[in-house]
């Protein structure tokens, strides 16, 4: 009995190391999608000055983009789920990354950027429902909040702390075309780490007989309702974050006259809040409620445009407030992964996450952009901030909606990543 408890015990720590360890790989990916996702926003001065670009034009370069990282995205979820080869397309997809990254160094005009921002959400769409898949799946259901926590803060520290200081920077010193080449590297690191360091989970065996489930929760009123909501958040939200990503460095330079170099440096202070945010909104939502912290969220959002569009004062006093209102991206995880992996079967995990992200991509980041760009173009620079405050209280008000009392984790969860 006693050598059965010391196999029990080493077959615990064993499982929890290879989970800190695929959390870790994993979160590293989503971390460098996200910094790859932004880098239009952060060098959008030097596109603007380099290129002669509009803010039509500006925002036109994340849109086609954003396009393709949703079609790619629920496409190769959905083969993700039937084939069960998780691990083998993330690998190809990041090695895709790469070469779409490097390949920005042949751009030199407005034209042939888009074609390769094109091509690269082609790659960048699959690779973040199908990490998102391993997460949930492989993750004990005590510890996806935390862990996707984990996840979020590592995203906001790379992708949007370090992001727009780097590639300001580089592209400052070397010209747009490397900022742009900036994680080609990364990716390719990542392909081996995941080929090394991540289990595939039986994703095949898990649909097929998770399939008659499946059809259940499909026909369940409370969970048709949940990931409706959840869709609906999301284009409101993503065009909010989409907004500020693409033309916040722009406003900071043409209307309150900082230096690139200075607009990066406030909105790393951004990052910094991601990173808050990121790590404590999912870990509150596991105390207290994914709906209550979802509220929460959408309410912190709308400082971040009242801020940019009223704020007279010192410029400290601007970076306190974006802070405090950016702390509300720890919300995207809550209703894009979290809710969605207690709402659905391991067999839809992938495709669901991905039409979550692909509504919220569609919507705000294909729309969102063109959108918010031509209003600028006609009516300054500050109409955008506007449309995005209109978003996020739509987003407030959808939040509300959401069904009071989550419920528990589902039995099946704990056997896919057995």
């Amino acid at each position: 009995m006693a050598t059965v408890g010391i196999r029990q015990q080493d077959g615990e720590v064993t499982s929890r190391r290879y989970e800190m360890r695929m959390v870790l790989v994993t979160s590293l990916v989503i971390s460098f999608v996200a910094f790859d996702r932004l880098a239009t926003g952060y060098i959008g001065p030097y596109l603007v000055a380099a290129l002669k670009l509009t803010n039509t034009q500006l925002g036109a370069i994340y849109s086609i983009q954003a396009l393709t990282v949703a079609i790619a995205g629920y496409g190769i979820g959905q083969l993700s789920d039937r084939t069960g080869k998780r691990k083998q397309l993330l690998v190809s997809l990041l090695v895709l990354a790469a070469i779409c990254a490097t390949g920005s160094l042949l751009v030199q005009g407005y034209i042939a950027l888009l074609v390769v921002r094109l091509l690269s959400g082609a790659a960048l769409g699959g690779i973040s429902p199908i990490t998102q898949s391993i997460l949930t799946s492989q993750s004990e259901p005590k510890r996806i909040g935390r862990n996707i926590g984990v996840q979020t803060l590592l995203m906001f520290l790379i992708s949007q702390m370090l992001g727009p200081i780097v590639l300001s920077r580089i592209a400052d010193a070397w010209g747009w075309q490397a900022a742009y080449v900036a994680s080609a590297v990364p990716f390719l690191l990542l392909a081996a780490g995941v080929g090394v360091a991540i289990r595939d989970t039986n994703g095949a065996a898990s649909a097929g007989s998770a399939s008659s489930i499946g059809d259940i929760a499909a026909l369940s009123g409370q969970a048709r309702r949940t990931i409706g909501l959840c869709l609906a958040i999301s284009a409101g939200f993503m065009f909010w974050l989409v907004v500020h990503s693409t033309f916040l460095s722009v406003y900071l330079v043409e209307k309150m006259h900082f230096t690139p170099t200075e607009a990066g440096t406030i909105l790393g202070t951004l990052g910094l809040a991601g990173c808050v945010g990121g790590l404590a909104l999912p870990l509150l939502s596991d105390r207290i409620g994914r709906k209550t912290v979802l509220t929460l969220g959408m309410a912190l959002a709308a400082i971040v445009p009242i801020a940019i569009l009223l704020w007279t004062g010192p410029t400290w006093g601007l970076q306190a407030l974006l802070f405090v209102g950016w702390l509300a991206v720890g919300s995207l995880p809550i209703y894009a992964v979290i809710i969605p992996g207690e709402t659905v079967p391991p067999a839809r995990l992938a495709a669901t996450v991905a039409m979550t992200i692909g509504v919220g991509e569609i919507a705000g980041g294909v729309v969102g952009p063109i959108m918010a760009g031509r209003l600028a173009d006609s009516f300054g620079i500050a109409a955008p901030f506007w449309c995005a405050l209109g978003a996020v209280f739509a987003c407030f008000v959808l939040s509300l909606l959401i069904p009071h009392k989550a419920e528990s984790p589902p039995a099946w969860r704990k056997q896919d990543g057995d």
